[in-house]
């Protein structure tokens, strides 16, 4: 079983931040290549996954909450956090494009997408994890 599987709740923003630094690198990098604005693109990936943790907080948080209250209780929270939680994705995404451009647009959004790449690697972190050894 894999550490995410036992504490998705405290693996999951550790493994964003491990993967962030490693995609900073990779991002400089491109930039660096297409002679974008390095600093802006790198402000957008990281506004990105700074809005992508606080909102699986969020997740974390409302589901918490949602679980101790009524059925009809729970859905108007879930509804509200889904609402908070897109408004915020919109906003930062909005003043990604306009305050630092297109290029930064596209780190922010790749940014934003970290928690889920972050569970759908979990393979990788724990290859040979748990194995039994003969």
């Amino acid at each position: 079983m894999s550490q995410l599987q036992n504490d998705p709740i405290r693996v999951i923003p550790k493994r964003v931040i491990q993967l962030a630094l490693v995609f900073t690198f990779f991002i400089a990098v491109i930039t660096m290549v297409f002679k974008l604005p390095i600093v802006n693109v790198l402000i957008g990936y990281w506004l990105g996954v700074v809005v992508n943790l606080i909102n699986f907080r969020f997740i974390v948080i409302g589901t918490k909450n949602a679980l101790e209250q009524q059925e009809k209780g729970a859905k108007s929270t879930m509804k509200t956090n889904l609402l908070l939680r897109l408004v915020i994705y919109a906003g930062a995404l909005v003043a990604t494009v306009l305050l630092l451009g297109t290029p930064a647009f596209v780190a922010a959004f790749i940014g934003i997408s970290m928690v889920r790449f972050a569970i759908q690697t979990d393979g990788f972190f724990t290859f040979g994890y748990g194995k039994n050894k003969k």
